[in-house]
């Protein structure tokens, strides 16, 4: 059975939960971020749901926090409307989505459901690695796919260390499962680890090394290093150029990822481009994620028509794959039918306009916060005037 931590200091939340998710997982009720750590640290956590506003450390600090414990922990936000900005830095530090005060109960089952879902699926495809058939390439016949794949392929035979260098967004994570589902250190799982900006120097040695003791309620890292846990196997350190200097590796295998080049690295550079420049390949994966999704949830999207593929074509994707592989999964969760609306789709979509440099893809809440207000609303001139944009681009929606 999983088991959920719930993290609010309103017992009626709490108690909301134990009552909605009882019988079907384990619920852990923490009333502050200091208690929520301490249990994450005891106890195998699946699922977290972690308010924002709370007395002592704040649902943003938890968050960074219990990352730091596990980074493998599936954490939604919970938060008011008027605390939507700070949601997306929540999101971006890596929570997994959000629900807003006073919550749905089908919405609250939907989302863990399939959260807990995708995490058995990860759990399975890790266990797949054992077997001896390798891994499918990165989809796309784009010269750059192409090139990309041999040396995925020439990576995955030698033992030096790699730099997959992308924008945020790109498969930086699908090529290190690729370049070690083909080593010889297929056997033992890949670990993955994002570094920050905001880690201080001294606590991110001590994540990657350990510490000898935890005794601390404020230092609640375990003892075992990150590093060592991947011992005789590969790590995937996104980011990193925040990785310190001088920090020895072991006898792990380092697959490095960056959004820029590092000019010192000593190893291997794979660069993969931004989907903006292999729109030719754009077919090939959205029929990949169809396929994908059907799997997953049960049921078919035949197809999206050509005013969707118009729309999805001519959008610039600063989130890139990672963007396109959201928007499909949202066809399954939002559309009930076999086939996709596009007066439905996301707003940065429909207008063809977004962020540069994925800067906004992740907060995808936010979209559909704006969609919300633009169909709720009587007329095209209070939409815009609720979302604060111009009328022009609100009747270009419908």
């Amino acid at each position: 059975m999983y088991n959920i931590l719930v993290v609010d200091d309103e017992l009626s939340i709490r108690e909301s939960f134990a009552l909605i998710l009882k019988g079907k997982y384990n619920i852990f009720p923490a009333a502050s971020g200091e208690a929520a750590l301490k249990l994450a640290a005891d106890h195998k956590i699946d699922l977290v749901y972690l308010d924002f506003r709370m007395p002592g450390i704040n649902g943003l600090e938890t968050l960074k926090r219990l990352k730091e414990i596990d980074p493998s922990l599936e954490i939604i936000m919970i938060t008011a409307v008027n605390d939507v900005q700070k949601a997306s830095a929540a999101i971006k530090l890596g929570a997994n989505n959000y629900i807003i005060k006073p919550f749905d109960v089908d919405a609250v089952l939907k989302m863990t459901e399939r959260l807990l879902r995708r995490k058995a699926l990860i759990k399975g495809g890790k266990e797949a690695q054992k077997e001896s058939r390798p891994p499918a390439p990165l989809i796309g016949q784009s010269e750059a796919i192409v090139s990309a794949n041999k040396l995925i392929a020439r990576a995955a035979g030698g033992n030096d260390p790699v730099l997959i260098v992308g924008e945020a967004g790109t498969e930086k994570l699908a090529v290190a499962e690729l370049i070690h589902g083909q080593s010889g250190r297929r056997t033992f799982p890949l670990h993955k680890i994002d570094l920050r900006r905001d880690i201080a120097p001294d606590r991110l040695r001590r994540l990657l090394l350990g510490r000898s003791s935890g005794s601390s309620t404020i230092d609640l890292e375990k003892a075992t290093g990150w590093l060592e846990k991947a011992k005789d196997s590969s790590i995937f350190v996104n980011n990193f150029e925040y990785f310190p200097p001088g920090v020895p590796l072991g006898s792990a295998r380092l697959i490095a990822g960056n959004v820029r080049e590092l000019p010192d690295f000593d190893g291997t550079t794979i660069a993969l481009p931004p989907l903006r420049d292999r729109l030719s390949d754009l077919p090939l994966l959205i029929n990949h994620y169809l396929e994908l999704f059907s799997t997953r949830y049960g049921r078919e999207i035949r197809k999206i028509g050509q005013p969707v593929e118009d729309i999805l074509t001519k959008y610039k994707w600063p989130g890139n794959t990672r963007e396109l592989e959201l928007t499909i999964e949202g066809f399954f969760l939002n559309f009930s039918g076999e086939a996709v609306s596009p007066t439905r789709l996301a707003f940065e979509l429909t207008l063809g306009e977004a962020d540069p440099l994925g800067s906004g893809f992740l907060e995808s809440f936010e979209k559909d916060y704006l969609r919300r207000v633009f169909e709720e609303s009587g007329s095209a001139e209070q939409a815009a005037a609720a979302l604060k944009v111009p009328v022009e681009k609100v009747t270009a929606i419908l």
